[in-house]
C-alpha cells in the first residue's frame, strides 16, 4: 500500500470523543458539555446542531426555550425532565422529543451523571444558512430574501 493510499485510508474514520476531560462547563445552561460540529477534518458546520452533555448529581439545566427541534437521547443516568408544565421520570435508554418553543430543563435527582446527547434542527440560522447555500450553488437570489422577513403560519422564516 502506497502512503498516499495509507494516508486515505486513516481519513476514513473520524472519532469524536466525550469523555471527562472534552467536557466543558457550560454556564449559561448550567451544565457541562462538548458540541460536535464543527468538527474540524471531518464535517463542517451542518444545519443541525449536536453535543454531548452531563447535568451533575442534584443539578438542573438552566430552563430556556428556541425556535429549533431538539431530541435528547438520555445515554447514562436518570432525572426528570420538564417541558412546559409537563414533567416526567426520564432514563438512560429513553429519547424526548422538544417540538421550538417550549420551556424545558433536565434535573439530575440521582448520584451519578445523568449524560444524553442532544441533536437540535430546524432553527431560523440554520435555514438562513441552508437557503444561502442552495442559493449560491445556483448562483440565484434568495427570493424570500433575509431570515425574519416574512411569517408562515405564524413562524417567522
Amino acid at each position: 500500500m502506497s502512503e498516499q493510499q495509507s494516508e486515505q485510508k486513516k481519513s476514513l474514520m473520524h472519532v469524536f470523543t466525550a469523555h471527562e476531560e472534552d467536557m466543558v462547563f457550560e454556564e449559561p445552561y448550567n451544565v457541562s458539555g462538548r458540541r460536535i460540529f464543527p468538527w474540524p477534518g471531518a464535517v463542517e458546520e451542518p444545519f443541525w446542531g449536536g453535543a454531548w452533555v452531563d447535568v451533575a448529581p442534584g443539578e438542573t439545566s438552566t430552563a430556556h426555550h428556541h425556535d429549533e427541534n431538539e431530541m435528547f437521547f438520555i445515554t447514562e443516568g436518570s432525572g426528570v425532565m420538564r417541558i412546559g408544565e409537563e414533567t416526567r421520570r426520564v432514563r438512560a435508554g429513553e429519547t424526548v422529543f422538544i417540538t421550538p418553543y417550549q420551556d424545558h430543563d433536565l434535573t439530575n435527582d440521582g448520584e451519578t451523571r445523568l449524560r444524553f446527547v442532544t441533536i437540535w434542527w430546524g432553527g431560523a440560522e440554520a435555514i438562513a444558512r441552508e437557503r444561502a447555500k442552495w442559493a449560491s450553488v445556483f448562483e440565484i437570489d434568495d427570493p424570500s430574501g433575509p431570515v425574519n422577513s416574512r411569517v408562515v403560519a405564524g413562524v417567522s422564516v
